[in-house]
């Protein structure tokens, strides 16, 4: 398939065959005849297979009148990224994960350190009339601060300098706790040369607290005895070129205790901490140019182990809906992390040119290792919708992580040019291994009616996951112009590998008939997986321009294989099928269990059974001819109609 943009035109069905989109397609020529089965729109004559817009199945119509074949086009790849040849991006990164001390974020290919550190005794610090020196190297009794007689502790430079002084610190191990309640500017020559490592006698190597508000902190290592950096009750605090590393318990703590605080990160290096590499509860933060890598589980009881945690204020089990985080997050590196890569909880979030990559299970039980999680706040007394997270992402890749590359749990998100590839089961049970899974909030063996997730996921790649590539349950999505190819049966029984799976709510327990998805479904690819290509299981879905192919049967005992089937479970389903191609799939092109149809302007080709309908608990299948469709092999000319085969039904999946 071209992943370039293509002009809107019919598409030439079989003229072209079924492989996909051609970029050599010509405008159709305006006739005075359309005969059946093709159809007038406009000024032009429609094929079957073609959307109402003119733009084939499996691609995306814009507002300028081009078609863009499903999947990530270069442009949304972004700074950093570039096209992978397979409808996704692939970031641009050394083919090794860096060494300790060193980093790289995308669009750089060699690795280097977090600052280079100048020349002389103060490298390359913007010396002023205001510096306060620092030499822990100074043998003399009589420092006053200056050049030739520093202070020998930061602490001292610290309380001796005026609001607004910059503090120049010179090569050394600084073993102290600094506390700062005024506005410094804080300068090491260097990451490589300073260390500031804070003691047992304190909570924090560095305390930013009230007051402090504007302190900037540049070309230092913290490496605190409990925590690296603390900030609470200060905005604007700059954190620049700064290396974060070996603390016994969390990186980096941002929180709202003290009032308002806002935090930027730049060209940072947070790694090998405990618990949480950057932990941020009601507060504002940017991140840019940032390494989050290697977060260890808490030592006590092996779990947790977060690359980075946002989510509001929560204290006990209570949950304050007023008191949300909200962050930027660009052009950074989430990498070898434990349990979760990226955690929201009642957050705003941008993220922009991120890579969130092999996260590990939680070394205290093996589950999780999930690349990006976005929830609200929800327990067994009270779930809130005002705590959903709401989030964007663009441009990102998540790969390589644990149990579902992005999950979304009562919340909110815009998912638009991601690719979310090779996700792998949990290494406790080896079940899911999801890509995308869009759902309700459930706790407790319940999922909470009141508490579904909207998602928009527009112009991505999800490929390679297991068990199913993209899911949703009992939420409402919009998927457009989007890739799921290839998923993988589930590790342990060799069962599902659905690559679309749209369906009500469900927990090991029970189903909630309460809790069905609708689904607008249009310009989509879904290729080669396993099991079903879409199913629609007690829900209600749109489908427009949908290319479904070469989906295969079980690999647990090779039956299904459909490439569309709707099934009423437990609830009505219900489908609208307009200008879409269902081609060589293992068993049924598109398949009904109870549910009412609606189908129009579609090709079936090349399928073992083309149009199955079902009775399903005494429920008769039923379809709405909506006219101009095709069936037959390997050339569709005839009418399409249903038969009942006697095929066995597909299965809802579990909340996760």
């Amino acid at each position: 398939m071209d992943d370039g943009v293509l002009p809107r035109t019919p598409f030439l069905l079989f003229a072209l065959g079924v492989a996909g989109c051609s970029s050599e397609a010509e405008p159709a020529p305006v006739v005075s005849d359309c005969v059946a089965p093709s159809r007038r729109v406009g000024d032009r004559c429609l094929e079957p297979g073609v959307q109402d817009d003119g733009c084939p199945a499996g691609a995306l119509g814009l507002d300028d009148g081009s078609c863009q074949p499903a999947g990530v086009p270069p442009e949304l790849c972004g700074a950093g990224f570039e096209p992978d040849g397979r409808m996704g991006c692939e970031p641009i990164l050394p083919p090794e994960i860096c060494a300790p001390g060193t980093m790289a974020v995308p669009g750089e290919t060699t690795c280097h350190s977090v600052m280079t550190c100048g020349s002389g005794k103060w490298g390359d610090i913007p010396i002023d009339a205001t510096t306060v020196y620092v030499d822990g190297a100074y043998g003399g009794v009589d420092s006053d601060g200056t050049a030739t007689k520093p202070w020998t502790t930061i602490a001292d430079a610290v309380a001796a300098a005026d609001a607004g002084a910059l503090v120049a610190v010179a090569a050394g191990a600084y073993n102290e706790d600094v506390v700062i309640r005024k506005m410094l500017r804080l300068w090491g020559v260097c990451p490589d040369e300073v260390a500031l490592r804070g003691t047992s006698s304190a909570i924090a190597a560095l305390d930013l607290g009230p007051g402090a508000s504007g302190t900037e902190v540049h070309g230092l290592a913290l490496v605190g005895d409990s925590i690296g950096l603390l900030a609470s009750g200060v905005e604007d605090v700059l954190l620049d070129r700064v290396w974060v590393h070996d603390a016994p318990w969390r990186g980096v703590n941002i929180e709202g205790t003290f009032g308002p605080t806002s935090v930027t990160f730049d060209r940072t290096l947070v790694e090998n901490n405990h618990e949480h590499g950057v932990f941020v509860i009601g507060s504002e933060v940017t991140i840019m140019d940032v390494v989050v890598r290697g977060t260890q589980p808490h030592a006590s009881n092996l779990r947790l182990g977060r690359g980075i945690n946002i989510q509001l204020t929560c204290i006990g089990t209570a949950c304050f809906a007023d008191a949300r985080s909200s962050a930027v997050i660009t052009r950074s590196v989430v990498e070898q992390n434990h349990e979760v890569g990226v955690f929201f909880m009642g957050a705003d979030v941008t993220l922009e040119g991120v890579v969130v990559r092999d996260t590990a299970p939680q070394a205290s039980d093996q589950g999780s290792g999930r690349g990006i999680s976005i929830q609200a706040a929800c327990n067994e007394v009270n779930c809130d919708p005002a705590t959903r997270s709401i989030v964007t992402a663009r441009g990102s890749v998540i790969e390589r992580n644990h149990d579902v590359g992005i999950f979304v749990a009562g919340s909110q998100a815009k998912l638009e040019g991601v690719t979310v590839r090779n996700t792998l089961p949990q290494a406790s049970n080896q079940i899911a291994g999801l890509g995308m899974n869009i759902q309700l909030l459930c706790t407790e063996g319940a999922c909470r009616p009141n508490m579904r997730s909207t998602a928009h996921v527009r112009s991505s790649l999800v490929e390679q996951a297991h068990t199913f590539g993209l899911g949703v349950m009992g939420s409402d999505v919009t998927l457009e112009g989007t890739v799921v190819r290839e998923t993988q049966p589930q590790a342990n029984t060799q069962s599902f590998g659905r690559g679309l799976n749209i369906q009500l709510g469900c927990t090991r327990e029970a189903c909630d008939p309460a809790t069905r998805s609708t689904a607008q479904v249009r310009g989509m690819l879904v290729e080669a997986n396993h099991d079903l290509g879409a199913a629609v299981l007690a829900s209600d879905a749109t489908i427009t321009g949908l290319l479904v192919r070469g989906t295969k049967a079980s690999a647990a005992d090779g039956t299904f294989g459909d490439g569309l089937a709707i099934l009423s479970h437990l609830a009505p389903a219900t489908a609208t099928v307009t200008g879409t191609l269902i081609d060589a799939n293992a068993r049924a092109g598109l398949s009904s269990f109870g549910a009412a149809v609606a189908l129009g302007s579609t090709v079936l080709s090349c399928n073992t059974i083309d149009l199955a309908g079902e009775i399903y608990f005494d429920q008769p299948s039923s379809f709405t001819d909506m006219g101009e469709n095709l069936c037959g092999c390997p050339t569709p000319t005839s009418d399409c109609h249903s038969r009942a085969a006697g095929l066995a039904p597909p299965a809802p999946l579990e909340a996760q």
